[in-house]
């Protein structure tokens, strides 16, 4: 009965684990979604399912696509018309050429990084990969949210398109509860009122040849 009692209790104790929920907002207290929080020091495998990229109304669907090291992605064209989608990102470098439909195989993400997407035909059209090195790695909901399994005294990564330093920036958040913490930055403005080349700052728009 002891030892029954001290399972019960050691159960009991807070998880090291245990999840927490971490905001992020901007500084006119704007939930920032598709903010993508990286916990590097909890491990997790490379999912066996082939993620998607999809391409709907000429934009990349979703925008930011969370994906880890090894992993396959799908790119299908939901459009009527043909799309020509490019990256010359250091983690993957690819093209494929004028397409539309599912005829494309899924291309694998074997290095970790950012992967900026373009298209050779409509300049809008702006994706992100975000390939995490085998790390927990989550993006933010429409209300900021994310649920994270870190504690008090964590350090997490932290990366939006928004960031005034650029796309390929990266910073370090501090948790500081176990249960909820709000995070408030100095952001560029939302996407949907944003000009594309304060949106591309850092990442210097490439086309590929035909």
């Amino acid at each position: 009965m002891r030892h029954f009692f001290a399972l019960v209790f050691l159960f009991s104790l807070p998880s090291a684990w245990a999840e927490m929920t971490l905001t992020i907002l901007d500084q006119d207290n704007l939930p920032v979604s598709d903010a993508v929080v990286v916990v590097s020091n909890k491990a997790v495998s490379t999912p066996s399912a082939v993620a998607v990229m999809d391409q709907i109304d000429e934009s990349f669907v979703p925008r930011v696509l969370v994906v880890q090291k090894g992993q396959y992605v799908s790119f299908p064209n939901s459009d009527d018309i043909r799309h020509h989608v490019y990256s010359f990102s250091q983690p993957k470098t690819f093209e494929i050429k004028l397409y539309k439909g599912t005829e494309i195989a899924p291309i694998l993400f074997d290095k970790p990084g950012l992967v900026v997407l373009g298209c050779n035909i409509h300049d809008d059209m702006i994706g992100y990969i975000i390939v995490a090195d085998n790390a927990f790695a989550l993006k933010t909901d429409k209300d900021g949210k994310v649920r994270i399994p870190a504690k008090s005294g964590d350090s997490v990564s932290l990366w939006s398109e928004r960031f005034i330093e650029g796309v390929n920036a990266v910073k370090n958040i501090k948790i500081t509860s176990n249960t909820e913490q709000a995070v408030s930055l100095e952001l560029l403005p939302p996407i949907d009122t944003m000009d594309h080349s304060s949106m591309n700052k850092g990442f210097g728009k490439k086309k590929w040849s035909n």
